[in-house]
């Protein structure tokens, strides 16, 4: 016998996926696939959320599958489902079979939808499932200019290294990059424990390196009761004083591999849709804060004169060609004279 929750799934999908729109986007010579949700009737730039899929997934599933649109349309907040090639993101893993530059899709991808609908540049946020979430970390390393703050669904970060990498990444970030990961403790396919089977950092490694960037030094943690087979889940919330930044981690207590809360999934006490937005909505890029610094501006791995006169022309000219370095050294929340007074204290 067919359960009747199967047909309701099956009418509230037909029912949304009335006002998606399917697009394609040429990129390196690539013809790209992407689906966009936009709220009806919205007159003014709204937020975007990228959603990706998993490994051997696309973007019409992982439309079905998170049912995200049921959350965001209401609230005039527009998603986009952007296709991998060969059904995959490639995020620097031996399995991911894909040798296409996805960080420039994602760039270009964005200020197509922006071209074409109202969207707040603003608000633009990146999230996936599986192989999807190993490329929201990917983008929160190399894109963070573009997408205010990440969300990881089940998917590890494989920070790729010159050691299997020739063409390794460098996280070279000035500003703050918030971060959320919801991962089951019993997920079977990405492990939630150390070690990975691809050499990806897992959750606790991931929460170490990214704390780490955004100088986070403090962490509370909460149960989440609910009821079923999933009982709870652990809240865990890295912060620091004098930003609103920071690193969540919702371990899944019995979570296995699977968007949590959605109706295709095991029933869960949280819903990966309600977190992630509320998570994203907290954040507008230009509102995110510096991150500590040395004082080498220039990289060149010396504090001195030369970092002294940057700040200094910063000061004079806001649009200089440093304009995109972090110089609020104090971290009082902007750029000002006794930041100069600053880098002569780390310099002597």
């Amino acid at each position: 016998m067919v359960h009747y929750r199967y047909f309701l799934i099956l009418f509230l999908s037909y029912n949304i996926l009335i006002g998606q729109q399917y697009f394609t986007l040429n990129h390196g010579g690539v013809t790209r696939e992407y689906y966009v949700s936009y709220p009806e009737a919205n007159t003014e730039p709204c937020p975007l959320i990228i959603n990706m899929h998993g490994f051997g997934g696309d973007a019409i599933g992982q439309y079905y599958y998170s049912q995200m649109d049921y959350y965001a349309l209401p609230l005039n907040i527009a998603v986009v489902y952007p296709e991998g090639i060969n059904n995959s993101w490639n995020v620097g893993t031996f399995w991911d079979n894909n040798t296409n530059d996805d960080i420039g899709f994602i760039s270009s991808l964005i200020d197509t939808i922006a071209s074409d609908f109202e969207i707040d540049l603003e608000r633009v946020y990146a999230c996936g499932m599986s192989n999807g979430g190993y490329m929201a970390y990917e983008l929160a390393c190399e894109l963070s200019d573009k997408i205010t703050a990440f969300g990881s669904v089940t998917g590890n970060f494989m920070l790729n290294t010159e050691q299997f990498n020739p063409e390794y990444q460098v996280c070279e970030i000035s500003y703050e990059v918030p971060i959320i990961h919801l991962h089951g403790n019993l997920d079977p396919i990405v492990n939630y424990y150390p070690p990975s089977f691809d050499g990806a950092l897992t959750i606790s490694e991931s929460i170490d390196y990214w704390t780490d960037i955004n100088g986070l030094n403090e962490v509370s943690s909460a149960m989440v009761q609910g009821s079923g087979y999933q009982l709870s889940a652990e809240k865990f919330v890295y912060h620091r004083e004098n930003t609103n930044a920071k690193f969540i981690h919702y371990r899944i207590i019995n979570g296995g591999h699977e968007w949590f809360g959605s109706p295709y999934a095991y029933p869960s006490v949280i819903s990966a849709n309600q977190e992630l937005i509320n998570f994203f909505l907290e954040y507008e890029l230009s509102g995110l804060g510096c991150l500590p610094t040395n004082g080498d501006f220039n990289n060149d791995d010396v504090v001195d004169l030369l970092d002294f006169t940057l700040v200094l022309a910063f000061l004079v000219d806001p649009d200089f060609p440093y304009s995109n370095v972090c110089f609020d050294v104090n971290q009082d929340g902007h750029a000002d004279i006794i930041d100069l007074y600053a880098v002569i204290d780390l310099a002597y």
